[in-house]
């Protein structure tokens, strides 16, 4: 079985199919890409699995825990979307730090808030059975990040004093602090300038390990190339091409992949 099946997604805005039957798989520590034009589906595919849009067909697992079922006619609470929300930690394009907290208090509200919803219903939060000894647990894991992210010495500065690149690693960090299942990024330097989009790219690629399991939705189609493990090539809501790296990009066969490909190889050269 693997770590993250996703089966048949089907989503519709109005009378527009968006996503036609959509199935993949991930074993844990596995990178996949998924490229495609805008207006693709990729976008809504990331936010279906993730419970940012509710898709009106198909399931969601990860590791053998149904997270979603649309054969299921009975409508989900709030707070159970929110709990199955936790598998997945999310990275947006335009980054969507709070302004009003440092890079520090980003990091650890979301995991404060978590740990006294865990410790007052199930009596403790990542081992720790109060809330003080869960705090400085919080607090070691987030010093831990900015050093992953290479932030340590911007811990007490606010979002707007930050590059655009700074600012997407402070959000790689944050959906890292609740420690998903599954990490998604959704084209994270599409608003970043061309020379701040290594750094982050770089993050990414160092987060790679047999721990760590990523959905990139890019259009950076070199790093899909280097660090994906898969590549999903989607057009007009379906799934075109899949494979590895090698398969889909070095030696696409679908006509639609080849010539998506070759804009790119065209806008690179």
């Amino acid at each position: 079985m693997a770590f993250l099946e996703v089966k048949n997604i089907k989503k519709s805005f109005g009378k527009t199919e968006v996503l036609k039957d959509i199935s993949f798989e991930l074993e844990k520590g596995e990178v996949l890409a998924i490229i495609g034009s805008s207006g693709s589906g990729k976008t809504t595919l990331l936010r279906c699995i993730n419970f940012l849009e509710t898709a009106q067909s198909g399931i969601v697992s990860v590791n053998g825990n149904v997270l979603f079922d649309g054969s299921d006619p009975s409508k989900k609470k709030d707070s159970e979307i929110r709990r199955n929300r936790l598998h997945f930690g999310m990275v947006f394009q335009q980054f969507n730090l709070f302004p009003q907290y440092t890079v520090f208090e980003n990091l650890v509200l979301a995991p404060k808030l978590l740990a006294k919803e865990k410790i007052k219903e199930h009596g403790e939060y990542m081992g720790a059975s109060t809330y003080k000894e869960a705090l400085e647990k919080i607090t070691e894991e987030a010093e831990q990040l900015l050093v992953k992210v290479g932030l340590t010495e911007k811990r007490d500065e606010y979002p707007c004093n930050l590059s655009g690149g700074q600012q997407q690693r402070v959000a790689i960090a944050r959906a890292l602090a609740l420690n998903p299942d599954v990490l998604c990024f959704d084209e994270p330097t599409s608003a970043l300038d061309p020379e701040l989009t290594g750094e982050v790219l770089n993050v990414i690629k160092g987060l790679k390990s047999s721990d760590s399991t990523m959905i990139v939705v890019t259009h950076e189609i070199s790093f899909a190339r280097d660090v994906a493990d898969k590549v999903i090539f989607m057009a007009d809501g379906v799934i075109e091409e899949e494979g590895t790296p090698q398969q889909v990009i070095e030696n696409p066969q679908s006509l639609r992949t080849q010539a998506f490909l070759s804009r790119f190889n065209q806008y690179s050269d």
